[in-house]
């Protein structure tokens, strides 16, 4: 019993034969499928290598489109209208001429400002606006000759100007305290913060003397020593001094020893006598 047992349990070689069959297809299929799954890999990893280079080259090719429309805004600042426009067209962008204003440097019709600024990015086509330059703000410079220079003084501040260098003379013609000329001259044109020089009027230029001592003198011999001096007696005043003969000088104004002009007022005070 025990041998027949042991007969049903070996292997016959037929059965052998036909396990190692089924192991062999079992093998072979799946390199097949592992080979299919790298061939599909491989497909898949070439194809999004193609996709992300043309992904590149598109890009690459826009932005080099793109830079290729754009350019830097020229620097126009102090160049005349016409060389801004040539400077422009290089460049394919246009001018505008926006307006006017003043400016202290750059001359008349020529770039006084700019927008957009020099040095920035800006498409093909576009237009830059100028401003042409006035030149320096120019103002009228009012008269004050013949004023005075307080009155002077007050007219150039309203007019937006100062008093420059006062220079004092003396003149027959004009009054003390007046302008006798000024520079620059009135009317003229000229910018601003410019200052205006005068020359000063200080009277006729005269002689001065020193005033003598008349008091106790007689007025009668006076006169001809005065007839010949160059004061002039403007009045002559009569009053009660008691004690003092007629005619006698017992005060007078300026007092002797004052200093003064033929102009000056020469006053003297008399004695009504007894």
């Amino acid at each position: 019993m025990g041998e027949r047992i042991l007969e049903k349990n070996t292997p016959t070689p037929s059965s052998k034969h036909g396990r190692g069959r089924v192991a062999r297809k079992t093998t072979s299929k799946r390199k097949r499928v592992r080979t299919v799954l790298v061939r599909i890999v491989e497909t898949v990893a070439i194809a999004g290598g193609l996709l992300a280079t043309a992904v590149i080259a598109a890009a690459v090719t826009f932005s080099l489109a793109v830079r290729s429309n754009d350019v830097i805004v020229p620097d126009l600042s102090g160049a005349s209208l016409d060389g801004a426009r040539e400077m422009l067209a290089a460049a394919e962008l246009s001018l505008v001429l926006q307006g006017n204003r003043f400016h202290e440097t750059v001359p008349p019709d020529f770039v006084a400002l700019q927008t957009p600024p020099a040095g920035t990015t800006l498409r093909k086509g576009r237009s830059i606006r100028v401003w042409a330059s006035l030149g320096p703000e120019r103002r009228t410079v009012p008269r004050v000759e013949g004023e005075t220079l307080q009155s002077a003084q007050l007219i150039l501040e309203q007019s937006g100007f100062s008093l420059g260098r006062v220079v004092e003379i003396h003149s027959d013609i004009y009054a003390p305290d007046t302008i006798v000329a000024q520079s620059p001259q009135a009317y003229d044109e000229i910018g601003d913060g410019t200052v205006v020089s005068v020359l000063l009027s200080r009277g006729y230029l005269e002689e001065g003397f020193v005033m003598p001592d008349f008091i106790g003198r007689d007025y009668v011999e006076l006169l001809d020593r005065l007839s010949r001096s160059s004061l002039r007696v403007s009045q002559v005043r009569l009053v009660d001094y008691p004690g003092v003969p007629k005619n006698v000088v017992v005060r007078q104004s300026p007092s002797s020893g004052t200093k003064v002009f033929r102009r000056d007022r020469i006053i003297l005070y008399l004695s009504k006598g007894p």
